[in-house]
């Protein structure tokens, strides 16, 4: 059979009736585009415009003071923002801390903000000891780490309509610290900030918790208050004076107090570009209570010098 069919394909080919097929070309498909590829600046651009407006219109329905060198403002606020501060225990040390926990704000709607907090450093320098005081050794490493922070504008008008703000704040803090600076648990800290402004003069406070998710009994719960008096002349300078005021209700600190007065400057905002402003503050903060203990140290350092930048976009 294999030789039959081999000899009528070859009769077909020398004449025969050709039974193949002539050759089509392939049909060309249709270019499809790769949409996750490919970018649209028009609609970045308007993703972008949008946010600033958003950022502009949320600014013009609120006071437009300076935010104070410590006391959390109740301002919605769009920037970054790196603070520094130098600090001086009655142990003998002395610590810088870089950063200080904070990082980029952002405003996400017309009365709520979000900060994305920066994970503090800390340098610690040792001190040898004296008589009736221990000594400390040197560290060096990050802090627990206030990752994330939300605001709630509950109330607010700017100069022209009552001059006032009122915002409801919520900040968690991981236990992310190198040994020598960590409390070795999660911390919530609930906050309700205020403030009112009479012409170029304002007042801005706060009032919170520092709630640990254990280890209460060594941490303790704390109630933190914080008061700061502003006024503004030549439209950038903002001299102020701020009392820094925490209660320990529990813990190695239990029924103390540590209060701060912390005199300071802020300069800004500077324009940088149509939409960004910088700001640069530098403040020194003083214990004035209780007196100093070793053990448990307190108040935590008896005085710091702060150092403040702020980048508004």
């Amino acid at each position: 059979m294999a030789l039959g069919v081999a000899a009528s394909t070859a009769a077909l080919a020398d004449g025969g009736l050709d039974l193949s097929l002539p050759s089509a070309p392939m049909p060309l498909q249709p270019a499809v585009a790769d949409t996750a590829m490919v970018a649209d600046p028009a609609a970045a651009a308007s993703s972008v415009t949008g946010w600033g407006a958003r950022a502009a219109r949320v600014r013009e329905t609120q006071p437009s003071w300076s935010s104070p060198l410590v006391t959390s403002t109740g301002l919605l606020e769009q920037r970054l923002r790196f603070d520094l501060q130098q600090q001086s225990a009655g142990n003998g040390t002395g610590t810088t801390v870089i950063d200080s926990g904070k990082g980029v704000d952002v405003i996400v709607s017309d009365s709520n903000e979000i900060q994305i907090g920066a994970i503090p450093y800390s340098l610690r320098s040792g001190s040898a000891g004296s008589s009736g005081r221990a000594g400390v050794a040197s560290a060096a490493g990050v802090n627990d780490w206030a990752f994330l922070r939300v605001k709630q504008r509950l109330a607010s008008a700017p100069a022209e309509a009552g001059n006032y703000i009122l915002t409801a704040l919520l900040q968690v803090q991981a236990p992310a610290g190198a040994a020598s600076f960590t409390n070795n648990t999660w911390v919530w800290i609930p906050t309700l900030a205020a403030g009112k402004g009479w012409g170029d003069f304002d007042i801005q406070a706060t009032v919170g918790g520092s709630i640990p998710a254990s280890r209460a009994g060594v941490i303790g719960y704390q109630v933190q208050t914080n008061l700061a008096l502003q006024y503004r002349f030549m439209r950038l300078f903002w001299p102020q004076l701020e009392i820094n005021w925490t209660y320990y209700a529990n813990g190695r600190r239990g029924g103390l107090n540590q209060v701060y007065l912390t005199p300071g400057l802020v300069l800004g905002r500077f324009a940088l570009t149509d939409r960004v402003r910088f700001s640069i503050g530098l403040g020194y903060q003083s214990a004035v209570a209780p007196a100093y203990r070793p053990t448990p140290l307190t108040p935590a350092y008896n005085h710091a010098w702060i150092l403040s930048t702020r980048m508004n976009f």
